[in-house]
């Protein structure tokens, strides 16, 4: 798959599935999404960003967030997203 045809949100939101549900994902998302001012991951530089803000709300929260940061760097961002 290539970095233009990636689901960012569909990325971000399995991962966070696979460890919290459904539910709790998808209010993982909203909150950190505005969080950061945006509607949704659009770009790796984005999901950088999203992770970065996971990684900040601690607890198991943070882990995700570090992976799916990882995840945005090896898939293109470039490691030095602005903050909202």
């Amino acid at each position: 798959m290539t970095s233009s045809a990636t689901d960012w949100n569909e990325l971000a939101r399995s991962k966070l599935e696979k460890v919290f549900g459904a539910a709790e994902a998808e209010r993982l998302m909203r909150k950190s999404l505005s969080q950061i001012g945006l509607a949704t991951l659009d770009s790796a530089d984005d999901l950088h960003r999203f992770a970065n803000e996971l990684s900040a709300s601690g607890g198991f929260a943070a882990p995700v967030g570090a992976m799916l940061s990882l995840t945005a760097v090896l898939r293109g961002a470039s490691g030095s997203s602005p903050q909202a």
